[in-house]
């Protein structure tokens, strides 16, 4: 994996000394999340179900270290392992996820609403639930990947998309409420459709909204990084719109 070109988003000691957890980070937003927050100096733990590997030889050719480990972010045991045995946490992003077909509500089975809510909600609260002991003595900052589509009932996907969707943004705004006398806070990133492997072939174009492109998944990171930033001390119960313009909340 070759690593973007600087951005300049964070300040290259912003995170300096600093631990950031990225799930779903062997490729798309997650990959290029992990890559920014590098640039601003943090170390990175990256787990996703497939092999994050590239990922982490990326972020050490940038100059920092890098944990890569295959997880499944459903099982909530694993999660509790492999994120209570990092020396601390100071940042959690949780960009796993996955698909919700546009199926009609009649045929939606519970395999499928067990797949999209397993990995997209529970997957999100194991990992934070897992890391929050170390985010509360290091004032950490929480970033999950929500979306356009629990905004607005959905671009072009399934409603058990757009409900573990909405239900990450409500999570953030419960979360950043009962957290922040611990230091921690918690924010969100909607995006509208973004070119990623999620939505390959599946026929969006940049006309669904004002700015006429889709996202590239270094729209999304940037935003991720500020927020995990200090930069960003002063927001916390946040959903960042990211979409082109498409929702305007």
């Amino acid at each position: 994996m070759t690593a973007p070109a600087p951005t300049g988003v964070l300040h290259p000691e912003a995170l300096a000394g600093q631990i950031a957890v990225v799930t779903g980070a062997a490729r798309g937003i997650g990959a290029v999340v992990a890559l920014e927050l590098a640039r601003g100096g943090a170390d990175l733990a990256l787990f996703d179900l497939d092999e994050p590997s590239a990922t982490a030889e990326a972020v050490q050719a940038m100059g920092r270290k890098a944990h890569a480990e295959r997880l499944d972010v459903t099982d909530r045991a694993a999660v509790e392992t492999s994120i209570g045995a990092l020396s601390r946490v100071d940042v959690v992003v949780t960009s796993a996820g996955v698909y919700g077909e546009p199926t009609p509500v009649a045929d939606i089975d519970d395999a499928d609403m067990d797949r999209v809510l397993g990995v997209n909600l529970k997957g999100a609260l194991w990992t934070i639930r897992a890391a929050l002991p170390a985010l509360r003595r290091a004032g950490g900052r929480v970033v999950c990947l929500g979306s356009a589509a629990g905004e607005v009932g959905g671009i072009a996907s399934g409603p058990q998309y757009v409900a573990s969707k909405g239900a990450i943004h409500a999570m953030v705004k419960w979360l950043a409420r009962m957290e922040a006398a611990n230091g921690v806070a918690a924010n969100a990133v909607a995006p509208g459709a973004v070119e990623t492997n999620m939505i390959a072939g599946r026929g969006y174009s940049g006309d669904y909204c004002p700015l006429g492109r889709l996202a590239t998944a270094q729209d999304i990171a940037t935003v991720i990084a500020f927020l995990a930033s200090p930069h960003a001390a002063y927001m916390t119960g946040t959903v960042v719109d990211v979409n082109g313009g498409f929702h305007m909340g």
